[in-house]
Parts: C-alpha cells; structure tokens; sequence
C-alpha cells in the first residue's frame, strides 16, 4: 500500500541514507542507483531588460533499484517530473483529453469525425496523455511528488509500505514530526500573498471609483 512521507532537507539534517533493496520488489541483487530530480521555484523578479528573473533549484535523489523495476519507474518519473515543459505537456494532455470527452459525449456522430482532420491529434493526444499520467502514478515505485512551499521538506511517494518504514528508520531525524510538521493554515505564505492581493485590488478598484 502506497505511503506518503515528509522529509526534512538542508544543512540542519543529516544526508539521506537509502535501503540497500528494490523500493518494489525488496530484492538485494544485482542494484543500480537511479537519480530522480525534484525542483522548485524559489523567486521571479522583474529584471532590467523588462523580462523575468527566475531562481529556481534543483534537488537530486540517488536510490538504489532493481533493474527489472529501474525502466518503469524511470519514465514514470520522468512523465511526473515538476519541470517546465512536462507542466506544457501535461496540459496539453489536459485539453486535448477534454476536447475527446466533449466530441464522445456531444451531438455529433462518430462517421463525422475524420471530417475535423488534423485537429482529431488534439483529443488523440489527450487520451494517450492522460493514461500515461495514470500509468505513472501506479508504476512508479519511488516518487517524489513535491517540494513544501513553505519549507525545506520534501513529500515522496512509496509505493511498498515495508520500503517506507525501512526509509523512515534509517532517516529518522529527517522524517521526524519535529521537522517535517506540517504548518497551520494561518501560517502559509501563500495565504497572506492571497490576502495582501486581495487587499491590494480593492485598494485599487475604491481608488479609480472615487
């Protein structure tokens, strides 16, 4: 059964130790490290050029696996990966998955469809898109999903509960609740931004209408 672990990060806590065994399977044989990458952003400021400066950084996780699960997990990760193009694709997916249920359950007959042409590639790319994320998220063995907004612990993903407790013990003080409890509500940053926002707007709209 899936597990959800929080791990706390940084020069505060010791480096992460991995199970020398198959996050599936358990097996202690023939292994090979694979490295997933996790990224966030940390800031966008404006810059002279009147573009965009973005911060960002990058975190890389080194496991251990077996080889008859390193491909699946590999390219499950890789259709999961926080990264700029694979947020364009999954989007893409998105649309085109919405486009395939409004022509399926819409007015019009299957015989009319090769009259759209080339635009049926958009709900065609949108069904293969979507069963590949959902492929993804039942094969992947090890996944980290996400970064804390608000602080410097990771969410990851253990498909095998038995991985996850061996992960947690050799990690203790890095999954400990001292340092991965989850902030209050009243304590998220993006909280405040939405209020300062809303804040800001209304201050806008009382001033133009005055």
């Amino acid at each position: 059964m899936p597990q959800t672990v929080r791990v706390a990060i940084g020069e505060d806590v010791p480096p992460l130790k991995w199970p020398a065994c198959c996050p599936e399977c358990g097996t202690t044989k023939m292994l090979e490290k694979m490295t997933t990458r996790l990224g966030r952003v940390n800031s966008v400021r404006p810059n002279l050029g009147g573009g965009l400066t973005m911060k960002s950084e990058i975190l890389y996780l080194t496991y251990f696996i077996c080889p008859d699960h390193a491909a699946e997990t590999r390219w499950a990760n890789r259709l999961l990966e926080k990264s700029p193009v694979m947020y364009m694709l999954r989007f893409i997916s998105y649309v085109g998955a919405i486009f395939a249920f409004a022509l399926l359950l819409g007015p019009r007959p299957l015989s009319s469809f090769p009259e759209l042409g080339a635009l049926l590639a958009l709900p065609v790319l949108g069904i293969v898109g979507v069963s590949s994320l959902i492929w993804a998220h039942l094969a992947t063995s090890l996944w980290p999903i996400r970064f804390d907004p608000d602080q410097d612990v990771i969410i990851i993903r253990f498909r095998q509960a038995p991985y996850a407790t061996k992960f947690r013990v050799m990690n203790l003080e890095a999954t400990s609740s001292a340092n991965t409890e989850e902030l209050p509500w009243f304590k998220r940053k993006l909280l405040w931004q939405l209020v300062l926002m809303a804040l800001l707007t209304a201050a806008m709209i009382y001033y133009f209408e005055s």
